[in-house]
């Protein structure tokens, strides 16, 4: 078999026009009876092999996604896409990724909008809803992994590259308005504290930055957590009676 026919192509020499999506594996010559997987669906059922592809019950090719994936599940957990790679080179450096692509756009549209990565999460039930959010990241290293690490990131914004427009206007990360109406606490930004030998809650600019936020454990008494970088220098807050002095860190 040279490579596998693909729906819409034509009949190719010598096939069948029998389950056309998979027609040059022949399947009724050599005794299939139409690849029907344990669900009872048959396989063109599930895979249409279109310049539009569908996955699911029900999903029908769409006309603005490539891949339409919509399905009901009723098992623990529900995943609309499962993907697991392995990297397994045994000399040079290894970039593994779990997810990767890109959103380019292009044309003359009247307006453009481009995100790389869009989604949204949505409570539909009338069961309660113990937990809702739109990223889940969990950094883990397995059992095997003995191997030193340099530094770990739960999200990290690399530097932006403007090789063409440049924007107004640049942020790396821009919450807008979480309340919303009936919304009992709203947090903008809510990191718990942390157990480490050294903790910084907050550090914002430069190695010697502008704002230090420790953790870990409560001050001193006299002492906030909090440093403000005056000139090249970086002090904390300290309380002296009624006011509040600086003291060099």
């Amino acid at each position: 078999m040279d490579r596998l026919k693909l729906f819409g192509e034509g009949q190719p020499q010598g096939g069948t026009t029998n389950h056309c999506a998979l027609a040059n594996l022949g399947y009724a010559e050599s005794g299939h009876t139409g690849f029907v997987p344990s669900q009872g669906e048959a396989l063109i059922d599930i895979l249409r092999c279109t310049t539009r592809a569908s996955v699911g019950n029900g999903a029908t090719p769409n006309t603005t996604r490539l891949l339409n994936v919509i399905g009901t599940l009723d098992t623990m957990p529900a995943t609309a896409v499962h993907a697991q790679i392995y990297g397994n080179r045994t000399a040079g450096p290894q970039f593994t990724y779990g997810l990767a692509g890109g959103a380019i756009g292009q044309g003359t549209p009247s307006a453009s909008y481009v995100y790389g990565l869009y989604f949204y999460a949505e409570h539909a039930s009338p069961s309660p809803c113990y937990q809702q959010g739109g990223i889940f990241i969990q950094l883990v290293s397995g059992v095997s992994g003995t191997g030193p690490i340099s530094i770990a990131r739960g999200l990290y914004l690399p530097a932006a590259s403007w090789a063409g427009s440049k924007p107004t206007t640049v942020l790396g990360i821009d919450i807008a308005q979480q309340g919303g109406s009936g919304a009992g606490i709203a947090y903008g930004l809510r990191i718990a504290d942390q157990t480490a030998s050294t903790v910084r809650l907050l550090e914002l600019g430069p190695s010697t930055p502008y704002l230090r936020l420790l953790g870990g454990a409560d001050p001193p008494t006299n002492k906030s957590n909090l440093y403000l970088k005056f000139g090249s220098t970086l002090y904390r807050v300290v309380k002296s009676g009624n006011y509040m002095t600086l003291e060099a860190a």
